[in-house]
């Protein structure tokens, strides 16, 4: 029987929960992937459905694909949130499933949110149920996967990038939130929510909520004053890429005061430390690399000290991180060769090794048995420069060692 205080809890419930659409003619945005020939709705409208894996930003449609999911097959559908799931809430919905599928033959599919959130351990646990098919997994995350989940997870699990709504996506659930508030935005208030919303379809929502509650008796203008002040500093999902960009470009132009501007508006904003700290390391390597060498190691402790150490005391140490890195002689040879050689091999240049530095190494000159460690022999056919030294302290040293060994000069 249905409880008479049913529609208490349905209007208790935030508006972007109650617009979720629950079929795909009902959904906004990625029509690529859930359009009339979109892989993602064939996959799921044939019952083929398969371990997956949905990342892109906030307010995308990640979670009301899992509730379309949930109506369009005949599954046992679970939800969890990694950001306060355990272990042990995971193995109660892995018995659930063994029963549902002993029982009534009925596979269980887990809609796993903010799954870059779980540990290595709870990654692990969560491989071993999907592998042996106990149950579909179904993750959702904001964070690049191939940066926040472990690789025999990711192989196991299809890949699907949604990307921010465009704006006339959010305009088109805007008016289907009016309707359901039976309302009418002002034309100049819904578009400083369209502004502010930056393709995330919740915001958007949130707004109109705000709207509906607290600004009826306020003036057009009045109204857009407010929006306008609530718009936080960083929207995470919009405006990371920016920042992060702006961070990186800091420390490679030796500004170690903007560096740590821009650290901050990311940790103010909420941004995942982890995040920040692979994106320093990357940058310590990319823009640093044989000018200091030690750069990495910093960036390394960091990175190491961000999966230790939370809020707010690593703010102190990727602080430090990126002053170091900002002050620090800079080079992007090791970049640069790289890519020179990359490019070479994907135009066709594959040379075969020589025999003499193969597995049968005949021929080999043992190097450490000569003056210096150090003896003259080829190591490719066509010998041709791919390293640079940079301009600065350390790699002259280096240049100078490199032309007396091999008579550069």
């Amino acid at each position: 029987m249905q409880s008479i205080f049913g529609g208490n809890f349905e209007d208790a419930k935030p508006l972007s929960t109650r617009l979720r659409p629950q079929k795909f003619v009902d959904f906004k945005g990625q029509e690529k992937l859930l359009g009339k020939n979109g892989v993602l709705r064939k996959i799921i409208e044939g019952k083929s459905l398969s371990n997956m894996i949905l990342y892109g930003p906030s307010g995308s449609g990640k979670s009301s694909l899992g509730e379309i999911i949930s109506k369009e097959l005949n599954y046992n559908f679970e939800t969890l949130n990694a950001t306060v799931a355990s272990l042990n809430d995971l193995r109660e919905i892995v018995e659930k499933a063994k029963r549902n599928l002993e029982l009534y033959g009925k596979r269980t599919i887990l809609f796993l949110d903010e799954i870059h959130r779980f540990n290595k351990t709870q990654q692990d646990a969560l491989l071993s149920y999907t592998e042996s098919g106990i149950l579909i997994l179904v993750g959702a995350t904001t964070e690049n996967p191939y940066h926040s989940l472990n690789n025999a997870l990711l192989s196991r699990c299809l890949i699907f990038e949604f990307k921010p709504l465009t704006r006339d996506n959010i305009r088109e659930i805007l008016i289907k939130g009016e309707n359901l508030l039976n309302l009418q935005l002002p034309e100049e208030v819904r578009d400083v929510i369209l502004d502010i919303s930056q393709g995330d379809s919740r915001v958007a929502l949130n707004y109109l909520e705000l709207y509906k509650n607290s600004c009826m008796g306020y003036s057009k203008e009045e109204i857009i004053d407010i929006f306008r002040e609530r718009k936080a500093s960083y929207h995470k999902e919009e405006d990371k890429y920016n920042i992060i960009s702006a961070m990186i470009k800091s420390i490679r132009g030796s500004d170690p005061d903007s560096a740590v501007y821009w650290l901050a508006r990311l940790l103010h904003g909420g941004e995942d430390p982890r995040y920040i700290a692979r994106r320093i390391f990357i940058h310590a390597s990319e823009d640093i690399g044989m000018a200091n060498p030690e750069a990495m190691l910093i960036a390394n402790s960091a990175m190491n000290a961000s999966e230790k150490i939370g809020m707010p005391e690593i703010r102190i140490i990727l602080s430090q991180a990126v002053i170091y890195l900002a002050i620090s002689t800079k080079s992007n040879s090791s970049y640069m060769a790289i890519d020179k050689a990359l490019k070479d091999i994907e135009d066709g240049d594959l040379e075969p090794v020589p025999i003499h530095i193969g597995t049968g190494a005949v021929g080999y000159k043992y190097p450490h048995n000569y003056e210096n460690n150090f003896v003259e022999q080829k190591y490719r056919a066509n010998r041709k420069k791919y390293y640079i030294p940079g301009n600065n302290r350390n790699e002259k040293l280096i240049e100078e060692k490199l032309d007396k060994l091999w008579k550069l000069k």
